[in-house]
């Protein structure tokens, strides 16, 4: 453990010089067709939590999210947001 931040533990990568956190932020709901998928205001606002406050530096971008698509939110939707 090389550091922790807000209680998230970041460690070296493989020993090397790459400092990565434990904890990892998952895209996959994010401008989703799913009626559930959270607003772009809320998104910008776990990334400003997670990685400004908490020192995350693990983001899921799938290349397929976000999970479900359609027509109005293609995949590749997650990374536009981000």
């Amino acid at each position: 453990v090389v550091d922790v931040v807000d209680g998230i533990r970041q460690k070296r990568l493989g020993g090397g010089e790459i400092i990565v956190s434990e904890v990892a932020l998952g895209l996959q709901r994010w401008a989703s067709a799913d009626f559930n998928a959270p607003s772009v205001e809320q998104c910008h606002a776990m990334l400003d939590r997670a990685i400004l406050k908490s020192g995350v530096n693990l983001v899921d971008t799938a290349e397929q999210y976000p999970i479900p698509s359609d027509a109005k939110r293609p995949e590749g939707s997650s990374e536009t947001l981000v």
